[in-house]
């Protein structure tokens, strides 16, 4: 939405219209919908190891997306809160640490911070860059609340979420990743 319309709806609706605008604008901006596959991409993992998109194809997927290092309390409440206990063994639990840091901080130090943090036996399924360039792959704006999104065994979205894991949005997305 250009500035000039944003005024304008601003104008027409009085004291809401800020919100109003604010509203529409992240939601024309909003990344993956339904019924889109993920784009292909590759990342490394906190050992280091690469990884490419394609590999959550074959099974249900929650995929949490962390655009902001202040986050990662956010992010964990999604894995350790809603997904524990909410969702089936069987869906695979997958995060992407996405982030603009500066150049003089190396996917080292990042992985090293990041490991403090994450349960060992989910390295291999958090993902990560420095330069932010997976969030802007997926159309992420930066922000310390995780982006979340159900994929189902095709790699396609299900229901997606910019929010807290407590949200009536977020347990509807939960929802979608137990039903067959």
């Amino acid at each position: 939405m250009a500035g000039g319309e944003r005024r304008t709806v601003r104008r027409a609706l009085g004291a809401s219209g800020l919100v109003a605008t604010l509203l529409v604008a992240t939601l024309a901006s909003a990344a993956l919908k339904k019924g889109e596959v993920v784009p292909s991409f590759s990342a490394e993992d906190l050992q280091g190891q690469t990884h490419r998109s394609q590999e959550w194809r074959g099974r249900r997927t929650l995929l949490v997306v962390l655009t902001d290092k202040d986050g990662g309390e956010a992010m964990r409440r999604w894995f350790e809160e809603a997904a524990e206990s909410r969702v089936p063994d069987s869906v695979h639990r997958a995060s992407l640490l996405s982030f603009k840091l500066p150049f003089f901080v190396g996917l080292g130090t990042v992985r090293e911070k990041a490991r403090k943090k994450v349960p060992q036996d989910s390295w291999s399924d958090t993902w990560l860059d420095k330069d932010g360039a997976m969030g802007k792959k997926l159309a992420l704006a930066s922000s310390p609340t995780p982006y979340a999104f159900a994929l189902d065994e095709e790699g396609r979205v299900l229901a997606a979420v910019h929010g807290e894991a407590d949200s009536p949005e977020a347990k509807a997305l939960l929802e979608l990743l137990t039903r067959p």
